[in-house]
């Protein structure tokens, strides 16, 4: 396992929620330990699709520490809007989709929540957010 996978597994499995572990694990893996409370208590929101399954949350936390370390390299704005693009079409080639609920679909219960005690959907979030953390080391990487 990579050591950025290792980063936001750690936070991932301290109760993290999903946006809050790929951002905090991908900034600690780039030594930008400066403002990982910060953006931990802003992710706070975006975990479960923003509480709705709507975008995944490990998409929204991978966008946005996407946006802090691009913010430190030397690229037009059109340049960074590829590299987001980029990002999320790599995810959405793996999961066939950036919803969250479509991602969960089938640890839906009846009522419409998700069946938060089933292993099996655990590993499905703990896939997404090992992607998402992987795929901003990628892409960051290859500038």
């Amino acid at each position: 396992m990579s050591n950025i996978i290792n980063k936001a597994s750690k936070y991932w499995n301290q109760e993290s929620n999903c946006a809050q572990a790929v951002a905090c694990g991908v900034l600690e893996h780039y030594n930008q330990k400066d403002c990982l409370e910060t953006i931990h208590n802003s992710m706070l929101g975006f975990g479960g699709g923003m509480g709705e399954r709507a975008i995944c949350g490990a998409v929204t936390g991978g966008l946005a520490v996407l946006g802090i370390l691009l913010s430190k390299k030397d690229l037009d704005k059109d340049d960074k809007s590829a590299v987001f693009r980029k990002f999320k079409d790599i995810f959405n080639n793996k999961f066939k989709t950036l919803n969250c609920g479509e991602i969960l679909a089938e640890f839906i219960l009846p009522g419409g929540s998700v069946d938060k005690e089933n292993p099996e959907r655990r590993l499905t979030c703990t896939g997404a957010v090992e992607l998402a953390a992987n795929i901003v080391k990628k892409v960051i990487d290859e500038l």
